[in-house]
């Protein structure tokens, strides 16, 4: 990182220091609202990963922590997968959303697993 420009390294810096909740939610709206399918969003992000893996350990790394210390308010993870990812669960609770975004986390280590065997950062 310290062979780019200051300008993309601030971006970056300023990208990788946003609150879990902006980056999950800018994941789910870049990369979630309009797939049919999680295998849609598996070959997205391989697709991606093929470039460099930096995003996609940055959203991981957002999506665990928001797990971990999810918002106090009732409904707010159904309303982010709802709204923010256009995914319409069957069951609109948090715990749903919960569980389909510590699915949307186990697709994202499985990809990074993936790119780790080709060399990919």
């Amino acid at each position: 990182m310290s062979d780019l420009p200051d300008a993309l390294r601030a971006r970056m810096e300023e990208l990788d220091a946003r609150p879990a909740l902006e980056t999950v939610r800018d994941l789910l709206g870049a990369n979630v609202a309009d797939a049919e399918s999680f295998d849609e969003i598996r070959a997205d992000q391989r697709r991606l990963a093929q470039v460099s893996t930096r995003a996609i350990r940055r959203d991981l790394a957002a999506l665990e922590a928001l797990l971990a210390d999810p918002p106090s308010s009732p409904g707010s993870l159904a309303r982010l997968v709802g709204w923010e990812g256009n995914w319409v669960l069957d069951d609109p609770s948090d715990d749903a959303a919960a569980q389909f975004l510590r699915e949307l986390a186990q697709l994202l280590r499985e990809v990074l697993d993936e790119a780790d065997g080709t060399g990919r950062r």
